[in-house]
């Protein structure tokens, strides 16, 4: 779609967090595999990247499907939240371009939602130290939804909590799961790759495919 369409359609943005703000995707692979080695296993990188995008309970069956048998979940879950928290206590990267997106929503007067796998208390935490926190509106994070990504209720929620309609929102994320979860929902949707490629569908489906949070901006002033 071309930006000058999209912008203009535009009242509110909801981010995804992990891989789309906060360069943290790689930490989190160190947590799950530091976790899956206390029971003797561990997280390939292939497996992991079928992982992005995933609330944890979604996360552990796929690593119990990567290695053909039942693990004891809770203790991997909790193990794994464990080890992240101590790798993300000195704070978490942003991604390039975060503030930048963040100013730019704030001063065309959007609101601004986050959509996050990631339990409620971590995300606030994170993005609270990332400075971030202050300036969102709503949130709906991994452990408030019945259903995880790539199910679209947790874009359909935040827009409500939002209170504008899913077409009026631009969803921003990384993962192909993720993105497929804010187009089901009916968000103007924008996949900006981290660590997992586009598929074929979402690189039909999105409105654009970019390398960047400065180029999201740079993109979105094409329309204004």
């Amino acid at each position: 779609m071309p930006a000058n369409a999209a912008s203009r359609q535009i009242q509110a943005v909801i981010f995804d967090m992990d891989g789309t703000l906060l360069d943290s995707e790689r930490l989190s692979h160190k947590a799950w595999d530091a976790a899956a080695r206390e029971v003797g296993e561990s997280v390939t990188w292939e497996t992991f990247l079928k992982m992005v995008g995933h609330r944890s309970a979604d996360c552990i069956r796929i690593l119990q499907e990567s290695v053909g048998k039942p693990l004891p979940a809770e203790t991997v879950m909790a193990s794994a939240r464990e080890h992240y928290a101590r790798l993300v206590s000195a704070g978490v990267p942003l991604m390039p371009g975060a503030n930048a997106i963040f100013d730019f929503a704030r001063e065309r007067g959007w609101k601004i939602g986050i959509a996050t796998s990631t339990r409620r208390e971590s995300a606030q935490a994170k993005l609270e130290h990332a400075g971030l926190w202050q300036y969102v509106d709503a949130a709906t994070c991994g452990d408030e939804v019945a259903v995880g990504k790539p199910d679209p209720e947790i874009y359909a929620t935040t827009a409500e909590k939002l209170g504008v309609p899913a077409a009026r929102c631009l969803a921003v994320e990384d993962s192909p799961t993720g993105f497929r979860s804010a187009f089901s929902a009916g968000c103007l949707s924008v996949l900006i790759p981290d660590l997992v490629a586009p598929t074929p569908e979402a690189r039909r489906d999105a409105a654009a495919v970019l390398p960047s949070l400065h180029a999201l901006r740079s993109w979105l002033c094409e329309g204004i």
